[in-house]
């Protein structure tokens, strides 16, 4: 058994592996010594230790007058050490409570950390179970979570040196993935943490020539040892896939830091684009998010997250038939069927009167609202930022960044791999929305006013379709991006494909260019070189040694925002019949007589 340490002891520990024997040889005294907690702790019985120095380690056990000991010393001429004398055999009854001496929180650390690697999750709760469970002893809950701690720090660093190893960070992204944007930025004297963008070059090539020009703001709070906020643009691929563009941390949320991320953000496509089109922001619309993308980006359109809104609506009015008529509201096509719903609403309660003031349409109607969302109307950047608060919130800032790298690669593999293996001319989600609306065509009567204008006429209403323009009256094609049953039933009377008049953002092959470029590998930080000279585009030097920020979590259990489930659901859209205009059927379902 030379060199032979036990990192992982429990009941499974064969008859020869909890058998020490005289030659015995261990590497050093530490491995020594952990060795033999081990097969104490597997054994139940106490250790005392006599002596430990650097030439000799003798340990006996802890019940007087047992026989047990162990002499263990250096060998000459090397490093290692072996056991000399050993008294093998126990006269006392051992440890007869679970409670162990030598399970300390070095040996819980040891212990978990197999566990810890795969699961950085791994509760101390589920710890001290599965120690009790495994080796027959009890350990605190403060041990289990200071073993995690310990255990955490061996595996990824600590939260110190993640904030130290951000300029050299930056540096790899930068090198290894040439046009992104990666920066950190100290404040006052003592170089404290103040703000973290990164963006890569792939996400940037992929948004700039493939995605729908519509940008998702949100924010999440960290819940690590110095706290901080994570913020995130990210846009929509052709199949609604959320696409993260860029990332920031700073040290906390405040209208300064909006200000600055909407800058970089400003600067990032401006650099890469001269002929941006104007774009679509959602966002809850918090002061700071209003007025920084009012600064930076002042032709986008700016909406609210209807989420945000309809929840906001449902918990003032607490009414289920106020609700319901809210979201035919939201998503009349028109202004005059929007007025329609309101003044039902007002019928049933004047109160709606100062909300609608306080929610002004314009910013969330798809009546009034000017940008086009493209079918999007929430943010589903906010349940990604939770995810990474959760998973992420007990790593150093440069792992976390590390993990949020894997797994935008991961995405971008497993996307570009399904890209490859359609065949279609648009995407699944779009292609079942253009047969639903070719399905509907059929219940119209088409008359051709000349090459390029038709009218479509129902038993109650006609619309005019410009397949040049791609228009049709009743604004859904202009607002989707997509041909309305209306205009499917004009292009199939000419003899066009209704696939072909779908805006570009929702083609495969827009879908495979936005994943076309890779996020190419970083090394290992041990490979990493710092030499002494500025980083590339602002933020701060390699030579510079960032601290933490000064904020810093307090104690107690963190407070957890419980997030609803269904939250997170896209609002359902409501179907309007086209021939007899109730909701919850379209014209091909519908029984009403013609």
């Amino acid at each position: 058994m030379a060199d032979h340490a036990l990192t992982v002891p429990d009941a499974s520990l064969s008859l020869v592996e909890r058998t020490l024997a005289i030659g015995q040889e261990f590497p050093d005294v530490e491995t020594c010594r952990r060795t033999l907690k081990d097969i104490a702790i597997s054994l139940h019985f106490d250790l005392r230790i006599v002596k430990s120095d650097r030439s000799r380690f003798i340990a006996k056990c802890s019940k007087e007058g047992c026989p047990w000991r162990v002499h263990v010393a250096k060998c000459p001429g090397v490093s290692t050490f072996s056991i000399r004398t050993l008294h093998g055999e126990h006269t006392c009854e051992g440890v007869q409570n679970l409670h162990h001496q030598q399970a300390s929180v070095g040996w819980v650390a040891r212990s978990v950390e197999a566990r810890i690697r795969d699961n950085p999750q791994y509760k101390p709760k589920e710890i001290l179970q599965d120690i009790r469970d495994q080796h027959g002893v009890a350990v605190s809950y403060m041990q289990a979570w200071r073993g995690k701690e310990r255990s955490m720090a061996a595996l990824h660093g600590t939260f110190e040196e993640g904030y130290r190893l951000l300029p050299a960070y930056c540096e790899q992204i930068r090198k290894t993935n040439p046009g992104s944007i990666a920066s950190v930025f100290a404040t006052g004297p003592e170089n404290c943490f103040h703000r973290l963008f990164i963006s890569f070059r792939a996400s940037i090539y992929g948004f700039i020539n493939a995605c729908r020009p519509l940008l998702e703001l949100d924010r999440a709070h960290l819940k690590g040892k110095y706290l901080g906020t994570i913020l995130c643009a990210a846009a929509v691929d052709a199949d609604n896939a959320l696409f993260p563009l860029a990332i920031g941390i700073v040290d906390v949320e405040s209208d300064e830091n909006w200000m600055w991320f909407m800058s970089e953000l400003r600067k990032l496509l401006g650099v890469n684009t001269d002929n941006m089109p104007r774009l679509t922001i959602l966002s809850e619309r918090q002061r700071g998010i209003v007025e920084a993308v009012e600064t930076h980006f002042p032709s986008a359109f700016h909406g609210f997250c209807l989420r945000y809104v309809s929840e906001n609506f449902r918990d003032t009015f607490k009414n289920t038939k106020l609700v319901n008529i809210f979201w035919n509201a939201v998503y009349a096509l028109t202004t005059v069927e929007f007025e329609t719903k309101i003044s039902e609403m007002v019928e049933i309660s004047q109160d709606v009167i100062p909300w609608f003031q306080q929610f002004p349409p314009q910013l969330w109607a798809i009546a009034y609202f000017e940008g086009v969302r493209y079918g999007h109307f929430t943010l589903g950047v906010t349940e990604l930022l939770y995810n990474w608060a959760l998973e992420c919130h007990e790593l150093p800032i440069a792992q976390m960044m590390e993990h949020i790298r894997h797994l935008l690669v991961s995405w971008f593999n497993e996307r570009r791999d399904m890209g490859m293996r359609l065949t279609s001319i648009l995407v699944p989600s779009t292609e079942k929305q253009i047969l639903e609306a070719i399905a509907d065509a059929r219940c119209y009567q088409v008359l051709r006013a000349n090459e390029v204008e038709f009218e479509i006429v129902s038993t109650e209403r006609t619309n005019i379709v410009d397949i040049r323009s791609r228009i049709c009256s009743c604004r859904r094609w202009q607002l989707y991006g997509l041909p309305c049953a209306h205009a499917a039933a004009a292009l199939l009377s000419c003899g066009q494909n209704v696939h072909l008049f779908a805006e570009p953002c929702f083609t495969v092959a827009s879908y495979r260019e936005t994943y076309s470029q890779t996020i190419n590998p970083i090394p290992d930080k041990s490979r990493w070189k710092e030499p002494g000279e500025g980083a590339e585009g602002g933020g701060a030097k390699l030579d510079m040694t960032i601290r933490p920020p000064k904020t810093r979590r307090p104690p107690g259990r963190p407070k957890k925002k419980v997030l609803r489930v269904e939250n997170f659901k896209r609002p359902k859209r409501i179907v309007q019949c086209g021939r007899c205009h109730l909701l919850g059927h379209s014209q091909k379902k519908c029984t009403a007589p013609i």
